[in-house]
């Protein structure tokens, strides 16, 4: 990938809206060949991607081909974003401007240690600006036209650009408070391209807890735990919280829970305390155990939360019955009211619907104005695919257009 700063624009004007990274990539990408204008509605850029970078910037995976591409959702929709720029160019990329990575020991890729995630957007936003780009912030879209005529609000001014190209980036409505609201659908359904309610995804779920394991659980985790809803599977921990569940085993989950309350059935977690061991051998080692608590911790070194969440949910009958505890831990199940809302979620499906986009992700109706990003219905879990989806969503957009306009790749 060749890193060429302020090589001379010679494709005409093209604009990002939106200072995510799928904007911030696309701007990047342009710079070079088109004069490149970048619209932020905020203060800043990159405030949600400095929010999900608080506990450590998981910024990609080491996972790449078919089993990176099975982690999107509707399957091949990001294919050819994710081949023309997948982990590896990710990773050389943020190379290039100083940003060397590595991989942790569960596959997560993040930034060398020590960098903190506002070097890292502080890294992206100086080579853009090397390269060329006119970063504008507190420029909100309140509308644009086929004419590829946008009109944004600056304080109490109203301003008009003309592009020749444009890349939306304009992100979807989880983190309302970093600026991610949703409301640009209002523009898009005035230009009679529809669009689909925003849900949350990567979110917790609502149980409706007994009051008593709610009182002494409340906060504490479940480790080395396996989740399943229809059959999705999911390994790791979560944490017990005031209104249900959330956590890496939670997450990867909530796309077939939202699919089951949308549908009208109803949705339950089926948990397994010990993926580990088989109910046989859950079985032999508790043997003649006498029944109760603190014989079953001894024994299969159960922890006081697992112990609760059995006791809530079984029958005493089944508790007291070694064979039935047994399949209590491989298979207890707990009913799911509903989904956090979206101020909660780590990501959000929904926006603009896909039967809108061109396979090359330019818009049927102005097919010179290009996504990227969350603000499109695709899906994906934690764990690095988020925020290279976006990544590679803003790359292949910009490509698309440097080629259309017979501009030489560099």
């Amino acid at each position: 990938m060749n890193h060429q700063e302020n090589k001379p624009a010679s494709g005409g004007v093209a604009i990002v809206v939106g200072g995510g990274p799928a904007g911030l990539m696309a701007a990047w990408r342009l710079a070079g060949h088109f004069e490149v204008h970048l619209f932020e509605k905020e203060k800043m850029v990159g405030q949600k991607f400095l929010l999900a970078g608080k506990g450590g910037l998981n910024i990609t995976s080491h996972v790449e081909g078919v089993k990176l591409a099975e982690k999107y959702s509707p399957r091949g929709f990001m294919d050819t974003a994710l081949n023309l720029f997948g982990p590896q160019q990710l990773r050389e990329w943020l190379g290039q401007l100083g940003i060397p990575t590595y991989t942790g020991s569960s596959g997560k890729v993040f930034p060398k240690k020590g960098i903190s995630p506002a070097q890292v957007l502080k890294a992206i936003v100086n080579s853009m600006q090397q390269r060329g780009v006119h970063i504008h912030t507190s420029h909100k879209l309140t509308d644009f036209d086929g004419q590829m005529r946008f009109a944004f609000l600056n304080g109490n001014k109203q301003i008009e650009i003309q592009a020749d190209f444009a890349v939306l980036a304009l992100g979807g409505a989880s983190w309302p408070g970093t600026g991610s609201d949703g409301k640009w659908t209002e523009i898009m359904n005035r230009r009679g391209i529809t669009t689909l309610p925003f849900q949350p995804s990567n979110c917790g779920v609502n149980i409706e807890w007994p009051a008593q394991l709610r009182q002494f659980h409340e906060g504490k985790p479940l480790k080395n735990i396996m989740m399943q809803v229809q059959d999705v599977k999911s390994k790791g921990e979560a944490l017990i919280t005031g209104y249900g569940l959330e956590g890496f085993a939670v997450y990867p989950l909530v796309p077939e829970i939202r699919k089951l309350i949308a549908s009208g059935q109803s949705a339950a977690l089926r948990l397994d305390l010990k993926p580990t061991s088989d109910r046989d051998s859950l079985l032999k080692r508790l043997g003649n155990t006498r029944p109760g608590s603190r014989a079953y911790a001894r024994c299969l070194k159960l922890d006081a939360v697992s112990l609760a969440l059995i006791k809530a949910y079984t029958s005493q009958e089944e508790f007291l019955e070694p064979a039935l505890f047994a399949d209590a831990l491989k298979n207890l199940l707990l009913p799911v009211h509903s989904l956090r809302g979206l101020d909660e979620a780590i990501s959000s499906t929904g926006g603009l619907g896909l039967e809108s986009l061109n396979p090359d992700f330019s818009l049927k109706k102005f097919p010179r104005i290009f996504v990227a990003g969350e603000m499109t219905d695709w899906d994906a879990p934690t764990g690095g695919f988020l925020l290279q989806g976006c990544f590679s969503g803003g790359f292949s957009a910009a490509n698309e257009i440097i080629s259309r306009c017979g501009c030489q790749m560099t």
